[in-house]
């Protein structure tokens, strides 16, 4: 009887630590997704500087300023 009632609070355990485990690995994978979104932005924002700089004809040296 008491394996009876020990059974379901360990089935419950068991399906907590497969949701935790499943969680872990979501905030995981949003958190590298986060990461690389930012990555993205910098670079195209850095590109943008660079087609816009082109089109004025001018070029920026390494501190950002324009030569």
């Amino acid at each position: 009887m008491l394996k009876n009632l020990l059974s379901p609070d360990a089935k419950l355990k068991r399906e907590n630590t497969e949701l935790r485990a499943e969680n872990a690995r979501f905030l995981g994978a949003v958190a590298r997704r986060d990461r690389e979104n930012k990555d993205l932005r910098d670079e195209n924002r850095k590109l943008r500087l660079q087609v816009d700089a082109l089109k004025r004809g001018r070029c920026r040296d390494a501190e950002g300023k324009f030569v």
